[in-house]
């Protein structure tokens, strides 16, 4: 009987630990992870004719639907403030918060959690959530911290030049969290 006992024991921890186990793995897994864009976003030939102006009629409930925590706040604050310091050592002007790309980037955050491209889930090109304000966008999924995703984008030659675009004096970033807890990032320029 007793060693029934044990047996039975040994059986629970040991399904225990290898829950806790996967667990713990999915948690690597999921939050160690990240991934940017193939390509960061500017806009070049395909802006819209002069006085013609997309704004997304969608797009405040859109950026309504942001899923997000004090965490993903505090990060995309200091992934902001991280960008502006590497623009500083390289003798560029900071870029200035701008509520219109915030907003801006809450609904791209929100799409790249759908499709993770610069292309929107319609179909249409990314700066039609707002023509009037966007000109370059950086996107990322999976990096849990602001250093890592920073730090992406700087070893991408296309996103760096965004954040390295003296042209560019305003920004925003946002984080959207998935139902399954991944980060999605989305770093809007404008002039």
């Amino acid at each position: 009987m007793r060693k029934l006992k044990i047996r039975n024991i040994v059986i629970c921890l040991a399904l225990v630990l290898a829950l806790a186990g996967g667990l713990f793995g999915y948690n690597i897994i999921l939050k160690g992870q990240g991934e940017i864009t193939e390509q960061a976003a500017t806009r070049g030939d395909d802006v819209p004719p002069e006085g013609v102006t997309f704004i997304e009629p969608e797009m405040v409930s859109l950026a309504d639907a942001l899923s997000g925590t004090a965490d993903t706040q505090a990060a995309a604050k200091a992934a902001f403030d991280i960008v502006n310091a590497k623009r500083q050592e390289a003798g560029l002007g900071i870029l200035t918060w701008n509520s219109g790309l915030e907003q801006a980037s809450a609904v791209r955050a929100i799409e790249a959690s759908q499709v993770f491209s610069h292309t929107r889930p319609d179909g249409s090109a990314w700066w039609t959530v707002n023509s009037n304000i966007m000109y370059g966008e950086n996107l990322a999924k999976g990096y849990a911290s602001a250093d890592a995703a920073v730090k992406a984008w700087m070893d991408s030659p296309t996103h760096k030049a965004n954040i390295m675009d003296g042209g560019f004096t305003s920004g925003a970033i946002v984080i959207h969290v998935n139902g399954n807890g991944q980060w999605f990032w989305a770093q809007e320029f404008g002039y």
